[in-house]
Formats: C-alpha cells, structure tokens, sequence
C-alpha cells in the first residue's frame, strides 16, 4: 500500500484526519478514458500515464488487468485505522474483472474493519451484485469520462448512473465529480422530480488536468451544484485543483449507519 501524506497525495483517502492509502490488489484498467479540454487538447487518465513510467510493474501496459493476491492481506498488516481508496490504479469492479477476485479482495476490506475504504468505479453496472457491501466500505461511482463524447452524451449516461447507484446497498455512497467537465446540475434535478433524494451521500469535486495544466470548470456549473447538494444535506470535499473561495473538506459522518438498501428489497 502507498501513503498519502499531506499536503499531496489522494486528499479524500484521510477521511477525518485518519492516515490516508491507496491499496491496489488489481491494476490495469480497460476503461481507455480520455477528455478533451478547453485548449482542444485531450488528457487520459492519470493511471494511464503513471503506469507508464513504472512499465516493470505494467510489463503489459495499463490497458490490461493484473492480479496481485500476493498483496491481499496488506490492510490487515496495519493496525491503526486509516482511509484506505481501493483501485487508485484500476477499476476493481471493470466488467473484465473476474467475480471471484473481486468477492476476495471485498472479504479483506469486511476483516479488516476498523479501516475505511473507499471504492471508486466508472462501471456502476455491476455495482449492486454485490450488495450488500460491509459497512466499512464507501462505494463510489465517477461522473462518465469524457472519450470526447458531447455532453449530451454525457448527461444521458449520468442518468443511468444513478439508476444504477440506486441499487446499491452501502453505508456510503459517493459521486466523484472530478473532472467537473460537463454542467451535472440539470441531471440531478431531473432525478430528483421524480426521487425524493439523490442516491449518494457524499460527493468530491475537481476541475480537469492535463499534466500540470489546470481547466477550472465554468463558475456557475460550481456554484449551482454546490448549492443543490447543500440543499440536500450532501457533505463535499474539494480536491486541490478547483479554484473555490468557500472551501470544503467535509467527509460523511463515521459511525454505524444502516445499509442504504433498495426500497422494497427488504422486510
């Protein structure tokens, strides 16, 4: 596992002053994820480009999944609780994952309790058949990646995320909006005419990189989602690339909360 100590590092895996990691027992990812920036020019993914520069432990390129039980039992090992983000290298629930890796590498995180992990996935689709998840893990979903598709596009997948996130029973659910490429207000307002929330419970927000360049969002896309969601009751945590002057580093309450299950799925 890699820390990730302050200032730099993943900021969101310190979850309330905890110690923050990333643990990658798969890596590789498929996904092939690409946005195109203001300039006109286009960014991959930030995995992409350090797998990379470390081709010995990529031997076959990012585009490509690798198993490493041998790095299982690593948040057993450490004693003190942290925040653990699970796959800063892959996409642990990517539809080329095998079922049975995935059922291993989630009853780790359940006997290693006293940490919290985060998950993070762009293929919500396979999300709920796992449910339900063990209380400590907080499952996450990515905002659809840009792959130069119109926005359009975009706020249609958007809207099958959530359906999707619906379903999931977890503790935590959160949305990463990062990069805030797109304006995802008018989505979530779609949703909740017909929903009485928003199927998330925490939510991160960044603006897109390319190398060291910074694209900030447009400033109403900002500040209209900021407002919907704390109209919601929904915490946010900033990532360091926005430029915001109402500054937020809010993580969703740790104690012992009921699963968020599927109405009607339960007596």
């Amino acid at each position: 596992m890699n820390r990730q100590r302050p200032p730099s590092g993943i900021e969101w895996t310190r979850v309330s002053g905890r110690d923050g990691y990333t643990w990658n027992p798969t890596g590789g990812c498929l996904h092939g994820c690409t946005w195109k920036m203001p300039d006109g020019s286009v960014t991959e993914c930030y995995a992409k480009t350090i797998a990379e520069r470390f081709t010995s432990s990529y031997p076959h390129g990012f585009e490509h999944h690798y198993w490493r039980p041998h790095a299982l039992e690593a948040p057993l090992k450490l004693k003190k609780p942290a925040g653990i983000f699970v796959g800063s290298m892959a996409d642990l629930f990517g539809h080329w994952v095998p079922t049975e890796q995935i059922r291993e590498v989630l009853d780790v995180m359940d006997r290693a309790s006293w940490h919290i992990f985060q998950t993070l996935s762009k293929y919500p689709l396979r999300l709920p058949e796992f449910n339900s998840f063990p209380q400590n893990v907080w499952v996450g979903v990515s905002v659809p990646a840009g792959q130069q598709m119109p926005s359009r596009g975009a706020a249609r997948a958007l809207l099958a995320y959530l359906r999707h996130m619906e379903k999931i029973e977890a503790t935590v659910r959160f949305m990463s909006i990062e990069p805030l490429w797109f304006d995802v207000v008018p989505v979530l307002e779609k949703w909740l005419t017909q929903h009485e929330e928003l199927p998330f419970e925490w939510a991160i927000i960044g603006a897109a990189t390319n190398g060291r360049r910074v694209f900030q969002p447009k400033e109403e896309w900002t500040a209209n989602l900021v407002d919907l969601l704390d109209a919601q009751g929904i915490p946010l945590f900033f990532k360091g690339n926005l430029d915001w002057a109402d500054w937020r580093e809010d993580f969703p309450e740790i104690r012992k909360l009921p699963i968020h299950q599927v109405k009607g799925s339960f007596l």
